[in-house]
């Protein structure tokens, strides 16, 4: 099966990277866990994944601090907010967490991950094994 990610990741991928929602869009179409899918990539010595979808890595260079896109949310909707307060652990959120949130709510998810950010909360774990 690893082959098979391998290969297929590098059909989408550009200049050794391949986008989050790309790496999602191909654990499902390979019947794989995004997790699974995360672990063979972040092995591999010729790919890496970009443009996480909650936008905390991968858009610019991280010495510059250009690779993280959130910025803290002017305002929390307090249904939005209760609902993450209640996923939380620890002070932490996952990135799953967050999908589901923003699902139920119908929010953009880089919307989202600027609510976490004026809520004080850390991402972890990510879909995909990268932190």
């Amino acid at each position: 099966m690893s082959e098979k990610i391998l290969d297929a990741a590098m059909s989408k991928a550009t200049d050794g990277e391949l986008g989050c929602a790309d790496a999602h869009a191909l654990a499902a179409e390979l019947g794989v866990s995004p997790l699974e899918f995360g672990r063979v990539i972040n092995k591999a010595k010729n790919l890496r994944f970009d443009r996480c979808q909650l936008g905390l890595f991968g858009y610019g260079s991280k010495p510059a601090g250009e690779h993280k896109i959130v910025l803290k949310a002017a305002r929390v909707p307090p249904e939005i907010g209760a609902a993450l307060e209640e996923r939380a652990l620890d002070g932490r959120l996952s990135c799953a967490a967050i999908w589901e949130v923003a699902d139920l709510y119908r929010y953009p998810r880089l919307g989202m991950a600027n609510i976490v950010e004026a809520m004080g909360f850390k991402v972890k774990p990510c879909q995909l094994g990268c932190f």
